[in-house]
């Protein structure tokens, strides 16, 4: 019997990929929540690790990409018996489409590929949709947003057990109380988020900018609609990070100019280690020295 093993991101798309492959094919093999800057690694050891016993084995990875010599070693693996699979719609991960085990689609969520990739399970149809429809920021359903608060209030480890063993997308009582009253706290974040925000003008486009660490995603969307600006940089200072959001252009090139990548209507990147951390970091410093005796 070949033994499964999925590699997913940790955020709603990733996590909805850990739903459906525990839900369809439970019992298949073990499923691990990779971080973005870790994945090149852990697909390097998880097709190191398989690479005696190749036959007896198949490697799933969704909701990422990862550089050339990586996919070299999944090609390495297929050769030698084992089964590979990449299932991704970053635009940072179209230098894999050629690869025979790859399937990069722009226009997809990850979610919405292993859907398909599993035979399209009635069961798990309505959970996928609305994971898809977060994750591409369509925002035609609100229950999807409710899913992705419930996943940030719960975990991935309980989100996923609950999915699993009941796909239902109707929130219970429990979970309902918890997600309304985030979404209490969240409406009030957001409008003071839209108070603090700024806007500059780039290359013609209308932009606001933002400090935030949490709710980036709707942040984006109410500085977007209050602001009409036609972009948004949300900064998250601790975590050296930046969350790209646009209505139509494409903001991912952007992100890759500093090692992130994403899609076109939502990217990100982080600065750690870069010119703009070197700013931040004096900041920081001079803050200090005006906080000594």
């Amino acid at each position: 019997m070949v033994r499964s093993t999925l590699l997913t991101h940790t955020d709603l798309d990733g996590v909805g990929c850990a739903v459906l492959f525990s839900g369809v094919r439970s019992g298949a093999g073990p499923v691990e929540l990779v971080d973005n800057g870790a994945i090149d690694a852990r697909v390097r050891e998880v097709l190191a690790e398989r690479l005696a016993d190749a036959t007896g084995h198949e490697v799933v990875v969704t909701d990422h990409g990862f550089d050339a010599a990586t996919a070299d070693d999944a090609d390495a693996f297929v050769r030698a018996g084992g089964r590979f699979v990449l299932l991704d719609h970053h635009r940072s991960s179209l230098h894999l489409a050629g690869r025979a085990w790859a399937t990069v689609d722009p226009e997809r969520s990850a979610a919405g590929l292993l859907f398909d990739h599993l035979g399209r399970p009635a069961a798990f149809a309505e959970f996928a949709r609305l994971v898809e429809d977060h994750d591409l920021w369509r925002h035609d359903d609100p229950r999807s947003a409710r899913l992705a608060a419930l996943l940030g209030l719960i975990g991935s480890d309980r989100f996923r057990a609950r999915f699993t063993e009941d796909p239902g997308v109707e929130l219970r009582e429990g979970e309902r109380l918890l997600v309304d009253n985030e979404e209490a706290r969240r409406a009030d974040y957001l409008r003071r988020k839209a108070e603090q925000a700024w806007v500059v003008e780039i290359g013609g486009r209308r932009w606001a900018l933002c400090y935030a660490e949490a709710y980036q995603s709707d942040v984006a969307e109410r500085l977007m609609t209050e602001l009409g600006v036609e972009a948004t940089a949300i900064v998250n200072p601790g975590r050296r990070t930046v969350s790209l959001r646009s209505r139509d252009g494409d903001v991912s090139g952007i992100a890759e100019r500093f090692g992130g990548g994403g899609h076109a209507r939502a990217a990100a990147f982080t600065f750690r280690g870069a010119s703009l951390e070197a700013d931040l970091a004096r900041f920081e410093d001079r803050l200090r020295e005006e906080l000594g005796p």
